[in-house]
């Protein structure tokens, strides 16, 4: 599938996927309840996820996907500001960073997503993105800021 609105921001376009995921959750809750809605919304998310890091993936030149392309795909995500990223480390096997501030848990606060949903509209992409990416990048992420924590803090690491 090919990225559409691909000019937007991350925000903006997560923001407009938010409001349409919304709705459909309150539909499809109405229908088959909010449990199944939910793992249904988290379905599709995940698809989303794992074609866009197929798709960043195939950006990767001299050799493919490795863990020092991945790390490019930092400045897209902190575009505009939306994220607060520190304390970013890699060496051949680990990218570690720390997400301090979360411009979209705001953004989906702002449009009116029930906090248990933030996560599944934001943070369930991530492991999914990576494993689009590559069969050997494994995240791990205990926390959220979506789940009432300080931080999120990030490790990925490049499995042979």
């Amino acid at each position: 599938m090919t990225p559409v609105g691909t000019s937007l921001s991350l925000l903006e376009r997560r923001a407009i996927e938010a409001e349409m995921l919304l709705r459909v959750f309150d539909a499809a809750s109405a229908s088959v309840g909010p449990e199944r809605a939910q793992r249904i919304l988290e379905q599709a998310v995940d698809s989303a996820a794992l074609a866009a890091g197929q798709a960043f993936a195939s950006t990767a030149l001299q050799g493919g996907p490795s863990l020092a392309h991945f790390a490019l795909v930092l400045e897209r995500w902190q575009e505009g500001g939306v994220l607060d990223i520190r304390d970013i480390r890699q060496d051949q096997t680990a990218l570690r960073f720390t997400v301090t501030r979360c411009g979209y848990v705001q953004r989906y606060a702002d449009l009116g997503v029930p906090a248990h949903l933030c996560a599944v509209f934001s943070c369930r992409r991530d492991a999914a993105f990576a494993e689009g990416y590559s069969p050997h990048l494994a995240m791990e992420r205990q926390e959220t800021i979506a789940e009432g924590h300080a931080a999120c803090r990030f490790v990925f690491r490049w499995l042979p």
